[in-house]
């Protein structure tokens, strides 16, 4: 039997990422869970960002952000650059965390973290507290060690940082379980 849990902002799980930002030679970063991909053509983001946040206001002024994926263990930093205004502080510094330049957008990428997309701007949309913003994909780098042989992103070697909402927890991914477009081809062949 299901139980109703009444509206919550529930969906498992979220990846949790480091947004940067910059724009006249101030720099910003927080941690963003409430994002994904909204398009393939062309590629893009959107992700939800709080109205009041200082590196929504550097994305807006700039028109670029980088999304930054942490892998398992980055979690202090994490969930530091979550918890901390950065009006006055140097995240980067105080999360013990170093800004790289990108290859085409302004804001600077993570080092740390071994997956990062650069993405400009195409749109903010008010709701309630919240932006959603949108930024189309204009290049993404892999540290070379999370590659597969065939040059795509290995998701077990990557070991993307994960939030879990409602209970408030970071956690990795599991093992794989399926192929997908592979998996529900018996029950297609079955129509």
């Amino acid at each position: 039997m299901k139980k109703q849990l009444s509206v919550k902002p529930l969906l498992f799980p979220m990846p949790a990422t480091l947004v940067a930002a910059a724009h006249d030679g101030e720099q910003g970063l927080i941690t963003v869970a409430w994002i994904g991909m909204v398009s393939g053509t062309p590629p893009t983001i959107g992700m939800a960002i709080r109205a009041t946040r200082n590196t929504l206001r550097l994305i807006e002024a700039s028109g670029e952000f980088t999304v930054n994926v942490p892998r398992v263990g980055m979690e202090a930093p994490v969930d530091f650059c979550g918890i901390v205004s950065g009006k006055g502080v140097d995240k980067f510094a105080a999360a013990g965390l170093t800004a790289v330049p990108a290859s085409i957008v302004s804001a600077p990428l993570v080092a740390e973290c071994p997956f990062n997309i650069e993405c400009r701007l195409v749109g903010v949309q008010e709701m309630g507290e919240y932006r959603l913003v949108l930024g189309e994909i204009v290049e993404t780098h892999a540290d070379e060690e999370i590659l597969n042989t065939a040059g795509k992103v290995d998701i077990g070697l990557l070991d993307p940082l994960l939030y879990v909402p409602g209970t408030q927890e970071y956690r990795g991914v599991g093992p794989k379980v399926a192929d997908a477009y592979v998996v529900g081809v018996p029950l297609k062949e079955r129509m």
